[in-house]
C-alpha cells in the first residue's frame, strides 16, 4: 500500500509540475496576474524550482503600495542604520538567531550562511517598526522566507505578514491580536469539530498551548516541510481573506488548523478503539 501511495504522489507531482511549466511558459517575460487559474495552481503547491519566482511575485504584489513610495535603496538604508546606531532589539535578536531553525543547515551554527542574512532582515525590520522592534516568531517567519528569497525580498515578506496580513497588534510584546485569534478559533472549533472540542473540555486541555504557535509562525516547525511550503504558497498568494460569518481570525490558517485537529481526532479515536479491542484481548490471554 505504501508503495502504491508513493507512486500516486509522484504521479500527482509530475502532473502539477507539467501544469506549472505550461502556465509559466504562457506568461514568459510578463508578471504573473492574479486569476482563478493561478490560485488553483498555487493551492496544488508550487514546485520547488519555481517557488522563489512565485513567492517573490506574491510578496511584491502585497507590498507594492509601500515600495512605490520609498527609495530603491530603502532596505540598504535600514541596514546602514542598524550598523551605525544601537538598537534595543539587537540583544534579543542575537539570542534567538541560533534558536530559530537549529536543525536546518542554513541556521545551525554561527558561521552558517543563513545567520547573517537572518540578522540583517530582523534588524532592518526592527528599524522600520520601532514600536514592534523584535517579537517572538518573527525570526522563524524570516528564516522560512530566506530559504527561497534574497535578504531584501525576505524583509518585504516580513513586512507583508506583519503590516498587511495580520492585525497590527499581532506581533507586539503583548501578542494581543494572537490571543484574540485563539479565543475566536476556540469558538470555530466548537462549531466545526464539536466532539473533539468536547473531548478537550472534558479533560481540561487548553489546546491554545498548541495552536497559538501555529497561528504565530504559520506552522513553521509544526508540520512536515512539504505541507509547510504548500501552506506558505497559498498564504503568500491569498494573504488576508475576508472572513465569513462571525469569525475574524485568519480563515486560511484556521482551516489548516481544523484539518490538522481533524486528523488528530481520527488518530485519537483509532487509539481508543485499539486500546479497547487489544486491551480485551490481553485480558483474555
Amino acid at each position: 500500500e505504501e508503495e502504491e501511495e508513493e507512486k500516486l504522489v509522484a504521479k500527482v507531482r509530475v502532473s502539477v509540475g507539467v501544469k506549472w511549466e505550461n502556465y509559466l511558459t504562457s506568461t514568459m517575460n510578463r508578471d504573473l496576474v492574479r486569476s482563478p487559474e493561478l490560485k488553483s495552481l498555487i493551492r496544488c503547491g508550487v514546485p520547488h524550482e519555481h517557488r522563489s519566482q512565485v513567492w517573490r511575485w506574491c510578496v511584491s504584489f502585497h507590498v507594492k503600495k509601500f515600495r512605490d513610495q520609498l527609495a530603491p535603496d530603502y532596505y540598504e538604508t535600514l541596514l546602514n542604520m542598524a550598523r551605525e546606531r544601537p538598537n534595543p532589539a539587537s540583544k534579543q535578536i542575537e539570542l534567538d538567531l541560533l534558536r530559530t531553525l537549529p536543525n536546518n543547515k542554513h541556521y545551525a551554527s554561527p558561521s552558517a550562511g543563513g545567520i547573517q542574512k537572518l540578522r540583517n532582515v530582523l534588524m532592518a525590520f526592527s528599524w522600520r517598526n520601532p514600536d514592534i522592534g523584535y517579537c517572538q516568531g518573527l525570526n522563524r517567519l524570516a528564516a522560512i522566507a530566506l530559504l527561497y528569497l534574497d535578504q531584501e525580498d525576505a524583509f518585504w515578506t516580513l513586512v507583508a505578514i506583519v503590516e498587511v496580513f495580520m492585525p497590527r497588534d499581532y506581533y507586539t510584546k503583548t501578542l494581543l491580536g494572537s490571543q484574540v485569534d485563539q479565543r475566536v478559533f476556540k469558538d470555530l472549533m466548537s462549531e466545526k469539530l464539536p466532539r473533539l472540542h468536547a473531548h478537550f473540555e472534558q479533560h481540561k486541555v487548553d489546546f491554545s498551548l498548541i495552536t497559538f504557535n501555529w497561528f504565530l509562525v504559520v506552522f513553521v516547525d509544526s508540520v512536515v516541510s512539504d505541507i509547510l511550503f504548500k501552506v506558505w504558497d497559498a498564504f503568500l498568494f491569498e494573504g488576508p481573506k475576508v472572513s465569513v460569518a462571525k469569525y475574524n481570525c485568519d480563515p486560511q490558517i484556521s482551516h489548516v488548523c481544523l484539518d490538522v485537529l481533524t486528523e488528530f481526532g481520527r488518530k485519537q479515536t483509532k487509539k481508543k478503539l485499539d486500546k479497547e479491542i487489544f486491551g480485551n484481548c490481553d485480558s483474555v490471554a
